[in-house]
């Protein structure tokens, strides 16, 4: 697992929610459709690890890699996204909370805006 995401794992929990980045919202509107489920790409041969939900893949270049890689991690550390096994991460009770909240946030943005 990548340095960043183990260092988070190690501190699961120990940031506070308050505001959303864009990267982490994303994530978890996309797990939200996934159940929930997080995965970390990766292909030692041909490109860097990417973040992967469904079948929605952040891998376009470098910077959104790690953009995206970034914002997992802070999903972790505000308790949202918690390690499965490996490369797997789910997201958890409060998780779930959150990825509801926003996506019926979209939902109703949404349909107000047509």
């Amino acid at each position: 697992m990548l340095h960043e995401l183990a260092k988070a794992v190690e501190e699961f929990d120990t940031v506070s929610d308050g505001e959303l980045g864009y990267c982490e919202g994303e994530i978890l509107g996309f797990a939200f459709y996934a159940d929930g489920e997080i995965r970390i790409e990766t292909n030692y041969y041909l490109e860097t690890p990417y973040v992967s939900i469904g079948n929605q893949h952040y891998n376009s270049d470098a910077r959104v890699k790690a953009n995206y890689r970034s914002g997992l991690a802070e999903t972790i550390r505000k308790g949202f996204v918690d390690e499965w096994c490996g490369n797997s991460f789910l997201l958890t009770k409060k998780g779930w909370d959150k990825a509801e909240s926003i996506v019926e946030d979209i939902k109703r943005n949404h349909c107000k805006a047509q």
